[in-house]
């Protein structure tokens, strides 16, 4: 028993759930289109071709609609598509409990992880993530220290030649103010400068050893007792991470690094690229929702990308109006559970078919029959007869119908609407053919 359900979630997002009832085992696959980007990758990897990729195009420019749908009639609630879907757009779960990927036959290796002893706990990586899989969790504030500096005046000075823009003072005091920016491809900096508000400063000094870069000096101010240990820690959830790579490329220590799960190439089809439209289209940098590779280039006057930041979804090559996008797909890095073997050959198949962009062959369909004996043959045989001979005296009917209308008498009748009397005739002929 297969069931369809459609559900809201508290923060008003759709969803949809479909439910397979197979004796004790209940297998629930959940859907949220506001996640996917129709890379088509499930399209692809499914192995009963439940899953048809909408217009991309038209999603992408405004129209309301998911951009995959399924069949669920022919679902075989295998996991495939939750497996090998890079944004997470799906849910996997057998009798009320969620599936990892790690407990598939095949799971993708797409990751990314923090060097604890390098990182500073800084602000830049979790200010980028365009995902927000990167959180910070704050261990300690200036306003949450008591202590505070009694009639001290001093000045607060930054070296801007030493500033890293990482942003730890602002989030530590509200003294330093950062501004902030819009992340891109050609730039992922999440801040553009510095500002300082001394207005509530009663120059503790403590900025000093928050500061990894050793770029800020307190003149005048006086050291409170007070012992910084860790300011936050920064975690990542690989789960909602789509290995895009902005936080490695930000950060300034070497502290945070991405592997992709496929490799491949990304290009434009260069002699018909006069036909972007950057303004009036745009669709590959907004259907580019999780990884954010396409810009406006200046220079060029229409979209470009930096592949540092592609996983080669896919997404903007279904996008493009125009077929000027092209995505190849070279491997897909994946770990196998041994504990799968008997099928683990069908998850190879599917991953075959994402590398090269292929749905699988549906089986053809065949009807067969047993014959006993030859009673069947010759059964077979005899209606073959009949059939002859039916199809024989409809012809001759036709053939004298089609005399009698050839008749100006006749013709006149039907004109005039009086049809039993063309009847009448045509009974006439049948009956002494």
């Amino acid at each position: 028993m297969v069931d369809v359900e459609r559900d809201i979630d508290m923060a008003g997002e759709t969803k949809f759930r479909y439910i397979q009832r197979a004796g004790d085992e209940v297998r629930e696959l959940v859907y949220d289109y506001k996640i996917c980007n129709g890379c088509g990758i499930c399209v692809y990897a499914c192995p009963v071709n439940a899953i048809e990729l909408g217009p991309v195009h038209d999603i992408a420019i405004g129209l309301e609609m998911p951009p995959v749908t399924i069949d669920h009639t022919k679902c075989a609630y295998c996991g495939i598509c939750y497996a090998f879907c890079p944004f997470s757009a799906y849910e996997f779960y057998v009798n009320g409990e969620k599936v990892g990927k790690e407990d598939l036959p095949l799971s993708p290796v797409g990751f990314t992880e923090i060097d604890c002893e390098k990182c500073v706990d800084c602000t830049l990586c979790y200010r980028v993530c365009p995902e927000d899989a990167i959180t910070r969790e704050v261990k300690i504030t200036r306003d949450a220290i008591q202590q505070k500096n009694e009639d001290v005046r001093g000045k607060v000075v930054i070296d801007r030649e030493k500033c890293n823009l990482c942003g730890i003072c602002a989030e530590f005091c509200q003294v330093f103010k950062m501004v902030e920016r819009e992340p891109g491809p050609t730039n992922p900096m999440p801040y553009e400068d510095i500002l300082l508000d001394e207005s509530t400063c009663d120059y503790c000094v403590l900025c000093e050893d928050v500061c990894p870069e050793g770029a800020i000096k307190v003149d005048g101010g006086k050291r409170i007792e007070f012992r910084l240990e860790k300011l936050a820690n920064i975690s990542v959830d690989n789960e909602r991470c789509s290995n895009c790579a902005y936080c490695e490329v930000v950060c300034p220590y070497d502290a945070i690094k991405t592997t992709k799960p496929m490799e491949g190439e990304l290009f434009l089809y260069e002699p018909r690229m006069y036909r972007c439209d950057p303004v009036g289209c745009g669709a590959c940098i907004k259907i580019c929702q999780h990884n954010r590779v396409w810009y406006v280039s200046e220079d060029k006057g229409r979209v470009h990308f930096n592949e540092d930041h592609c996983i080669y979804c896919g997404a903007c090559e279904n996008a493009c109006p125009y077929d000027l996008i092209g995505v190849r797909r070279e491997s897909y890095y994946t770990k196998e559970k041994v504990s799968w073997e008997p099928w683990v050959e069908s998850w190879h198949q599917a991953l075959s078919r994402i590398i090269e962009k292929r749905r699988t062959t549906e089986p053809e369909r065949k009807l067969y029959r047993e014959e006993m004996g030859g009673i069947i043959a010759e059964e077979e045989i005899i209606v073959r007869k009949v059939d002859e001979r039916v199809r024989a005296e409809l012809e001759e009917k036709l053939r004298v119908v089609e005399a009698l209308l050839k008749r100006p008498y006749y013709r006149r009748v039907i004109e005039k609407g009086n049809t039993e009397a063309f009847i009448n005739g045509l009974r006439k002929e049948l009956s002494e053919g």
